[in-house]
């Protein structure tokens, strides 16, 4: 039907389309293909890079471009896709093709870089018995194709078998790139682990190995320099991109992670969870960022599943240290456990959704998530407490009638008003990362690292220390230095462990912003929380 679309809204601007003009031509060789070998066609069709690429072409026709990348270049892919289906059913074909980045590729065929320099156009494509060539500005080339890797792993009777991808030009769900091969030893390093990651799922993690078996189709290896652990998309089902792993055990956990939002992407083409709209107005613990309703769902359902990966491993022959395990797991389980709470309070969910929500609850109490030691378990909770007030802080916004309220009963002395107004989400700029952040994960997952980090001055570290009266006073001259500072607001509210700073940080920040402009002179942020913990306790 997506194609059928995008046909039709691409036939009504031809003389946007230069050498692609010609869909009937396209059309008609990918239907004779499929009368020939519908297997082979449909392997064309549900490639992952077909799938981005159609949501993509459908966005440009339609006047809504996701990027820069031309018109007529990207609906030219679809003569790629009937060029695909053609060598894969054996079919003779004359039809042109787009050169992007100075190469060819067919989907499940592969690419031909051209010998000469032509990083974007078009070639004339044939395909005969004799074999393949492209004809490029009246020079003509036997096309080589460079197929994309492929691995199969076998372990206790189940088969992963997966492409590795690093030629397709949609490969990483984005614009067109050039194809970037793997050298030897990097390709090396990626079998060796996709090996030893699939005997581990077999061994400990049946079911999602048995999922990942049927559904997994690509993996897309990703730059180590990128800050991405893993990714997917609802345009390429079966498909997931990750940044290389430093362990089998790493490796496992991406794959069952992204997997899951593959099987909610499937669900939601089948059923409606919610009746809200995209606006990134949630709070997802694991995101920096606000999220839309849709996002959280997925979140809870995926990150159910790292806990669940995790929880397999207690009582188990360690492969990773105890301490790493423990906390990964408590911090995850405490992560969609707020996020759940989140889930509870919104009207949007359809019945589906509550009971999509509840199912999660059901999987995620069968869990014992209890951490190892207390040291993991602070570091749990101050973890999800500092993010919780930096998300807050960074992204909600008070309502500023009741912010004035607030000010002037300050200023006359009384108590502080209750406050019932909703606040404004608004997504604003800068990360979740603080120092405090940081101390508290490497304590708990390395204290020996911990005890040798130099320069230990600073609220941070009497923090941590236990020394909170040190680390308020040191938060407090930070924020009186910088008001805009929401690592010491943060830290403030964690160390003081004052209700209104955790709850609602951005309104004690405010009514402190409020007062100063109206005086010229800040009130103390210790004072004035205490002030609102009043009515708040």
């Amino acid at each position: 039907m997506r194609l059928r679309a995008f046909l039709e809204a691409a036939s009504a601007i031809p003389e946007r389309l230069g050498p692609f003009a010609d869909l009937n031509r396209a059309w008609t060789l990918l239907a004779e293909a499929e009368r020939i070998a519908p297997r082979a066609v449909e392997d064309v069709l549900m490639h992952h890079s077909v799938g981005v690429w159609l949501g993509r072409a459908l966005r440009q026709v339609t006047g809504t471009p996701a990027d820069t990348t031309p018109l007529w270049s990207e609906a030219g892919w679809f003569h790629a896709v009937a060029a695909a289906a053609a060598v894969r059913s054996g079919l003779a074909c004359v039809v042109e093709v787009p050169v992007v980045h100075g190469a060819v590729t067919l989907p499940t065929v592969g690419a031909c870089r051209l010998p000469h320099r032509f990083p974007v156009g078009h070639a004339t494509f044939r395909n005969s018995s004799a074999g393949a060539v492209l004809e490029v500005a009246g020079r003509t080339t036997t096309a080589r194709w460079e197929p994309a890797k492929r691995q199969r792993s076998t372990s206790r009777g189940r088969t992963i078998d997966v492409v590795l991808d690093d030629l397709s030009p949609y490969r990483e769900f984005t614009g067109p790139l050039p194809p970037d091969r793997l050298e030897p030893d990097e390709w090396d390093e990626w079998r060796k682990l996709l090996g030893e990651a699939w005997d581990l799922l077999t061994e400990r993690h049946p079911g999602p190995a048995e999922e990942l078996s049927a559904g997994l189709a690509a993996l897309v290896p990703l730059d180590a320099r990128r800050d991405v652990f893993a990714a997917s998309s609802a345009a390429a089902f079966g498909a997931i991109a990750l940044s290389p792993k430093r362990s089998a055990v790493e490796f496992g956990e991406a794959l069952v992670h992204e997997l899951q939002h593959s099987k909610v992407n499937a669900l939601l083409e089948l059923v409606e969870l919610h009746t809200g709209d995209d606006a990134p107005v949630h709070y997802a613990p694991w995101r920096d960022d606000p999220r839309p309703l849709e996002g959280l769902l997925h979140g809870v359902y995926a990150f159910v599943s790292v806990v669940e990966f995790w929880h397999a491993h207690r009582g188990a022959p360690p492969v990773v240290p105890a301490r790493h395990a423990g906390f990964t797991l408590g911090h995850r389980a405490r992560q969609v456990e707020l996020a759940l709470a989140g889930l509870r309070g919104s009207t949007a969910l359809t019945d589906l959704g509550r009971e999509f929500a509840a199912a999660v609850s059901v999987r995620l109490a069968a869990c014992d998530s209890t951490p190892g030691t207390p040291e993991v378990a602070a570091a749990v909770e101050g973890l999800t407490a500092e993010h919780a007030v930096t998300w807050r802080l960074r992204h909600v916004r008070p309502d500023p009638e009741g912010v004035e309220d607030a000010v002037t009963a300050w200023l006359d002395r009384r108590g502080a008003p209750a406050w019932r107004r909703p606040g404004r989400v608004v997504p604003g700029k800068g990360s979740g990362r603080s120092l405090l952040a940081a101390l508290l994960r490497l304590r708990a997952l390395d204290p020996d690292g911990f005890g040798r980090v130099e320069h230990r001055a600073g609220p941070e570290f009497a923090h941590l220390r236990g020394e909170l009266r040190t680390a308020v006073d040191g938060y407090t001259a930070r924020v009186r230095a910088a008001p805009h500072d929401v690592a010491a607001w943060a830290g403030l509210a964690l160390a003081l462990g004052s209700p209104s700073l955790r709850r609602s940080p951005e309104v004690v920040r405010a009514a402190c912003r409020g007062v100063a402009a109206r005086t010229g002179a800040a009130p103390s942020p210790v004072e004035l929380a205490a002030w609102f913990d009043r009515t708040v306790g």
